[in-house]
């Protein structure tokens, strides 16, 4: 399973597109640059993590087990808030959270394979063994 909060790191600052940020992902990511400066008395640089490691003294990116966890929490949370189970199981089985929004950042592979699963939770499970 692909997990929602990857290690992958991109260099944003190559690239010239520019995406603008919903204001509730904004928030959420001067918080954590916020809990950043606070854990290691400096700025972020381009190469550090923006979900890091909180028990590690020096900037590294959350370990699979960490991923995982906040993974399940997630997922637990879309079920208790009442998300279609269809769109749950989509982003278990492909590790995305795929919106009206962000979906044209996609590729047709990438959309393909969340429709696919979401075709798959109809055709063949049961919502009540997703989480």
């Amino acid at each position: 399973m692909t997990a929602l909060l990857s290690n992958r790191r991109f260099n944003m600052r190559k690239s010239r597109k520019r995406v603008l940020l919903p204001p509730l992902v904004r928030e959420l990511l001067e918080k954590q640059r916020a809990a950043f400066r606070k854990q290691f008395s400096r700025e972020p640089e381009p190469t550090d993590p923006i979900f890091f490691d909180p028990d590690c003294a020096y900037p590294r990116p959350l370990s699979q087990r960490q991923q995982d966890d906040v993974e399940q929490e997630i997922l637990a949370a879309m079920v208790e808030v009442g998300i279609n189970p269809a769109v749950v199981y989509a982003v278990k089985k492909t590790g995305r959270i795929v919106t009206a929004h962000n979906q044209q950042f996609l590729s047709k592979e990438e959309l393909d394979e969340w429709q696919d699963a979401v075709k798959e939770y109809y055709s063949t499970i049961d919502a009540r063994n997703i989480v």
